[in-house]
């Protein structure tokens, strides 16, 4: 589920136990309740004066997982987005005074349980810690991990592998099913229709996981959608969310899954007043033995979230396998379809060193478009060539900001264009950036700029342009750097001709990356004539080559 801070404030909690209406079957229209009255309660023992959320019971029924944020014992103290703490179910069927679950599976970020295996022995969990050389604490990343139980404690978290994982939200929730096949995440990823919003990943044959897929705007919306749980059937999904219409700030919904395309669902349904309110209610779960269902609520957002019960019987286990038909007044209509939008492209992209064209291990980059922006950072893609997949609106202006250490600032603007077809009908293309080291006296040759023969013309003017535009975004991405331009030609002819030819063709270059703004002061112009080729000049295809530009990073 979706852990919220709320902010910190004591509150003294008096016990008792009140009645609520469960929702058995489904709500009409109008909002009406069928089913029994149950006894839904707070677990007096669990909750405090700090905020609890996320409960999940163990698959044996004997422990409650959950988190638990701004306790002085969480690992991060105090300021701690939320530790996962457990609670053990006694022999009368009351709960245990909380324990810290330990730092083995808690770090100082968002801390949280998903799911567990059938056996028990395997704990899915949000975000974990990486250790590379230089960082003995570890690097807290962004993403989903698991862990297993030895016989005596949970062992360190390991990542999973999915595949193009990106979430641009600081917050995540989800939910992985007992047999380990499915997972449903709550994250702000490619082709999010608002903030977080519901994907589906399925695991794959080598155990990685595949790419999540938005599971479509019947059920995601432009707000929010967080906590997921999916039923033993793997259709009947709930949630929380701000998005559809309810009672108060965030409801549990339900919705059914009608095909295997997962984009086909009913339309979501309210849970009712019985389970929601004006406050806050996520993290709606129903273990899988059945019994109780738990979540935490702000009851009416008089104070932090606190873990509730509802005990489920025979009848209300229809909860798990709803049928969106019943004998309500009308069957709830399903949402009509909704108009094609915009094309979207899905760019696939890389940072790349300019002088190996391999890909950078550590870099940021900032996309800007209209009003929005988003950020992704290579330290959270775990497939080795650190390909990302950026989506946008089709024949959208897009600006790149790219930092990364030792290199200069990388800055451009383009549009986003397809090339291809991809999966599912979506867009596609590929973008590699190239970045180049800040190292002074390091020098590069200005690719496609070349001269007609004994000339200080452009042979391709438009892709000379094209270059060296590249190198005026460069220069104003990084207003304090100065370079040298370097002017070269074959060795036909006369030297003291291919020298003043050299100077001319370097001073061409240099006039039109003042025409497009850079300072005179900043680009220094030297000519060399014939006397530094890169390529032998007895042949005619590599004597082009010789006749180049190139620059020199004097000052960054």
């Amino acid at each position: 589920m979706r852990l919220v801070n709320w902010s910190k404030r004591e509150i003294r909690m008096k016990k008792n136990t009140f009645i609520i209406c469960l929702t058995a079957l489904i709500l009409s229209i109008g909002n009406g309740v069928l089913g029994q009255e149950l006894a839904h309660s707070k677990i007096d023992s669990i909750n405090s004066s700090y905020d609890e959320q996320n409960p999940v019971l163990s698959p044996d029924g004997n422990k409650l997982y959950f988190t638990r944020s701004g306790h002085p014992e969480n690992v991060g103290g105090v300021v701690d987005k939320g530790d996962i703490w457990f609670s053990d179910k006694m022999a009368d069927g009351s709960w245990s005074t909380p324990k810290h679950a330990g730092r083995k599976i808690n770090h100082s970020s968002l801390n949280g349980v998903i799911g567990f295996s059938s056996s028990s022995n395997s704990m899915y969990l949000l975000n974990y810690l990486e250790f590379e050389p230089g960082s003995p604490n570890g690097i807290i990343r962004s993403g989903i991990a698991k862990s297993n139980w030895n016989g005596a404690e949970w062992e360190q978290p390991v990542k999973l592998n999915v595949t193009f994982f990106s979430n641009k939200s600081e917050y995540m929730s989800g939910y992985v099913t007992p047999d380990e096949t499915v997972m449903i995440l709550s994250i702000q990823s490619y082709l999010t229709f608002g903030n977080e919003d519901l994907y589906v990943s399925f695991r794959q044959e080598n155990g990685s996981w595949s790419q999540p897929k938005n599971i479509g705007n019947v059920v995601n919306t432009g707000s929010q959608e967080w906590s997921p749980y999916l039923a033993s059937d793997k259709k009947t999904l709930y949630f929380s969310s701000n998005g559809h219409e309810g009672f108060g700030s965030r409801d549990v919904f339900v919705a059914k899954r009608l095909d295997e395309s997962w984009t086909n669902w009913t339309r979501p349904v309210n849970l009712g007043p019985s389970i929601n309110t004006k406050g806050v209610e996520v993290g709606f779960h129903i273990p899988a033995a059945g019994g109780d269902a738990f979540f935490s609520s702000t009851q009416n957002s008089e104070g932090f979230g606190d873990i509730f019960n509802a005990p489920l019987d025979e009848a209300e286990k229809v909860l798990q396998s709803i049928e969106l038909v019943s004998i309500v007044v009308a069957p709830i209509a399903l949402p009509e379809p909704d108009k094609a939008g915009p094309p979207v492209v899905a760019i696939t992209m890389q940072i790349l060193d300019i002088r190996t064209e391999r890909p950078l291990e550590n870099a940021t980059a900032v996309f800007s478009y209209g009003v929005q922006e988003s950020v992704t950072s290579l330290k959270d893609i775990s497939n080795h060539e650190k390909k990302f997949v950026v989506s946008f609106i089709e024949n959208e202006e897009i600006t790149v900001r790219i930092e990364a250490d030792g290199f200069l600032v990388y800055k451009e603007k383009f549009i986003a264009k397809a090339t291809n077809q991809g999966d599912g009908g979506v867009l596609s293309a590929t973008e590699g950036f190239m970045m180049t080291p800040k190292e002074i006296g390091t020098t590069f040759q200005i690719e496609n700029v070349l001269f007609a023969r004994a000339t200080a013309d452009f042979s391709d003017s438009v892709a000379a342009h094209d270059e060296l535009d590249k190198l005026v975004r460069l220069m104003n991405a990084n207003p304090s750097m100065e370079i040298r331009l370097d002017g070269h030609t074959d060795n036909s002819g006369n030297s003291k001709l291919n020298f003043k030819l050299s100077e001319d063709r370097v001073m061409t270059v240099k006039a039109y990356l003042i025409e497009k703004g850079v300072a005179d002061a900043r680009i220094e112009a030297i000519g060399h004539g014939g006397s530094k080729p890169i390529g032998s000049n007895s042949i005619a295809a590599s004597r082009v080559l010789n006749r180049r530009v190139e620059f020199v990073i004097t000052k960054n």
